[in-house]
């Protein structure tokens, strides 16, 4: 009997803070458990993911595609200095972070990308003809913001109403964002 293939995950991660790659662990683990291939695009370091799960399943691949915000202090975020810090990580050199991407995905044959959230992921996998899938803790009004976001096309979110968390499904095909509450 031929061996059934699994899809291979492509899963970007913010690199700034720890939040984002703490959760995106449970997810990767599950999805390694269930034989799939999984390779983590972030700037987090690697012990987060390598101290939770070893496989050779996992393969991690160090890039910065975006960053987080610029903060005086654990409650205020200087809006100006982020925007900046963010045109020079990630719009600046957009055509050429896209083309890395794109050649990237192509090469490992990606089935998905999943991201949370890494906006430059989305638009890499629409250009290589790759479905994408987001997860992330945003809330109701911060996906209509994404939704309507020049570069992302159509959204359908999915909100997992007794944890709160939520994914988007970017399909790039609809103009009109759907919800639906598991």
């Amino acid at each position: 009997m031929a061996s059934r293939k699994h899809p291979v995950f492509a899963y970007y991660v913010t690199g700034h803070g720890f939040g984002h790659a703490t959760r995106v662990v449970e997810v990767v683990r599950n999805l390694i458990l269930a034989g799939h291939d999984v390779h983590v695009v972030t700037g987090a370091p690697d012990f987060v993911f390598t101290s939770e799960i070893q496989s050779p399943r996992l393969f991690i691949r160090k890039v910065l595609l975006d960053c987080g915000a610029v903060q005086a202090d654990a409650l205020t975020v200087d809006r100006l200095a982020s925007l900046e810090k963010y045109s020079e990580t990630a719009v600046k050199p957009r055509e050429s972070i896209l083309a890395t991407e794109i050649e990237w995905l192509n090469s490992i044959k990606a089935d998905l990308v999943v991201s949370d959230v890494v906006p430059v992921a989305c638009r890499a996998a629409a250009d290589a003809g790759i479905r994408s899938v987001c997860v992330t803790n945003f809330r109701v009004n911060e996906l209509n913001v994404i939704n309507n976001h020049h570069s992302l096309g159509g959204t359908q979110v999915l909100m997992d109403s007794s944890t709160r968390l939520y994914a988007l499904f970017f399909f790039f095909q609809g103009k009109k964002m759907e919800t639906l509450v598991w």
